[in-house]
Parts: C-alpha cells; sequence; structure tokens
C-alpha cells in the first residue's frame, strides 16, 4: 500500500503560470523523489507601474509517495 503526501509551495515566473509551475515542480524535485501530481490552487499575478503583467505566481499542492 501506498503513503501519499502533500506539499503546498508557492513560485512565480516572469513568464507564465504554466513556467511558475513548471519551477515549483522542478525545484521540488531536487529533494523530493516520487513526485505523482500537482494540483493549482490558485493563480496570481503581479502589476507593473505601467499596467503590465510583472510575474505570475501559482500556489501549488505537490503529491509525491512516503517511501520506508
Amino acid at each position: 500500500m501506498a503513503v501519499m503526501k502533500v506539499l503546498e509551495l508557492m513560485s512565480s515566473s516572469s513568464k507564465s503560470w504554466e513556467d511558475a509551475t513548471q519551477q515549483a515542480v522542478t525545484k521540488a524535485g531536487k529533494s523530493l523523489k516520487g513526485i505523482k501530481s500537482v494540483w493549482v490552487q490558485d493563480f496570481s499575478a503581479t502589476v507593473d507601474g505601467k499596467g503590465k503583467i510583472d510575474s505570475y505566481r501559482v500556489t501549488v499542492k505537490v503529491t509525491f509517495e512516503v517511501k520506508d
């Protein structure tokens, strides 16, 4: 029987929400093994003084398997 754990992370990117999500998974993968899924819980963005999106932010939940 597998036991799973969920870790909540926040990430940002100057490119897109998809890139912010990928950065969270890539960074988590450096210390976590067995990542099974990612759930994007929240999207947000910051806006510069000219009314343009400055950075894309996500809050994600990464699910990974707990090993013996």
